[in-house]
């Protein structure tokens, strides 16, 4: 589903099983679930047709594609994260008005966890795409969809005045 589109400028909402595994037993599971283990905190992994990110000392999130082997453990819970996909040309302009962070920084392969548009959220550049997934609360998913599509109106009206008085 296109939550919009603009000028090149797309949100896509993306369907992935979410979960959080916390506890001593968290490497062990995505392991077993032949997962992607990223190493450093604040950084993920792609691969086996899932997103893992190291979120604590023994906590990590994963988001998989349809068909990826879920984990397994006593702490792994399901989370509903409602999750989008911007990408296009100028995705970094739209975040410069819905966040604080200096998107011109975040490289393919970075994980970050700020405020959007005063939401939570895991963001996370994309790779092969260069797009960037947007995860947050599902009781954001309407309000974000109307932010995210309201932005490029208000860009739009910005750079393009019709000057000159009447």
């Amino acid at each position: 589903m296109i939550a919009f589109q603009f000028y090149g400028l797309q949100l896509n909402e993306v369907e992935r099983a979410c979960y959080l595994l916390t506890g001593p037993e968290s490497r062990d599971a995505l392991t077993h679930a032949d997962l992607p283990v990223p190493e450093q905190l604040l950084t993920a992994e792609e691969g086996s047709g899932a997103l893992v990110a190291r979120t604590g000392r023994d906590e990590y999130m994963a988001m998989l594609k349809a068909g990826a082997s879920a984990p397994q453990s006593e702490w792994c819970f399901r989370r509903y994260d409602s999750l989008f996909e911007l990408k296009g040309e100028g995705w970094i302009e739209l975040m410069a008005h819905l966040c604080q962070y200096d998107f011109r920084q975040l490289k393919p392969g970075d994980w970050l966890m700020t405020s959007v548009a005063g939401v939570s959220c895991w963001l996370y550049h994309e790779i092969e795409s260069g797009s960037l997934l947007i995860g947050a609360d599902p009781g954001y998913r309407h309000y974000l969809i109307e932010t995210f599509s309201a932005v490029p109106g208000d860009l739009s009206a910005t750079r393009n005045p019709t000057g000159g008085a009447s």
